[in-house]
């Protein structure tokens, strides 16, 4: 028997759902014309074309373009570092781990043009979610704090196995970083195993046996 109150549950739910649908329509508008036009200059008018909606009903959903802007990022970044996480915890030796990061970040940003667009756009290829995008999200920062954690991780582990190089572990993860962030929004014209020998060049421990005279 349904009752007043699972109908009302039943009615909540459809109307979170419709909400969802209509958020994640105008996100992906905005992510495409602030691609295109700019983060500046990309206006609400053509967001709303693209998106079905107007900008009247924008604004039912975010506060100001701002907001718009904050959690278009935000979205992307809680999907990319769950990608981080996901290629981190795979099975393998740290370095091997590492170079599951740098193809999650490639395959990540090769199927989301715009979102890559946007980022090169706003700093060249810099760091993907990191202070660069303070101003318009306000806990993107703590996402790459995240981010760079895990590579620290997995830096450790690597030269507690004689893997990866000694040095400050924060500082190789920095390194690694910038390289991933280059490979996955740059035009690099290499080859995954290519990226993976100067990814490696860079961090491997070097080789300590002798030969004999």
């Amino acid at each position: 028997m349904t009752t007043d109150t699972t109908r009302e549950d039943l009615r909540s739910q459809r109307r979170a759902a419709r909400r969802a649908e209509s958020q994640t329509a105008i996100l992906d508008a905005a992510e495409r014309v602030f691609s295109e036009d700019g983060l500046r200059t990309g206006s609400l008018r053509r967001i709303a074309d693209l998106s079905g909606y107007s900008t009247a009903a924008i604004y039912k959903f975010f506060d100001s373009k701002q907001h718009l802007v904050a959690e278009t990022l935000n979205r992307r970044g809680d999907e990319y570092l769950g990608e981080l996480r996901q290629a981190a915890d795979a099975a393998g030796s740290a370095l091997e781990r590492l170079h599951h990061v740098v193809d999650a970040a490639a395959a990540f940003f090769g199927a989301r043009g715009y979102f890559r667009s946007l980022l090169r756009q706003m700093q060249g290829g810099s760091v993907i979610v990191g202070p660069v995008l303070d101003a318009f999200a306000d806990d993107v920062y703590g996402r790459y704090a995240q981010a760079m954690a895990l590579m620290t991780r997995l830096i450790r582990e690597g030269q507690e196995a004689g893997e990866i190089r000694d040095a400050d572990p924060g500082a190789l993860a920095h390194l690694a970083s910038v390289l991933t962030n280059e490979y996955a929004l740059g035009d690099v014209a290499l080859a995954p195993s290519e990226f993976h020998a100067v990814f490696d060049g860079a961090l491997r421990a070097p080789a300590t046996g002798g030969g004999t005279d």
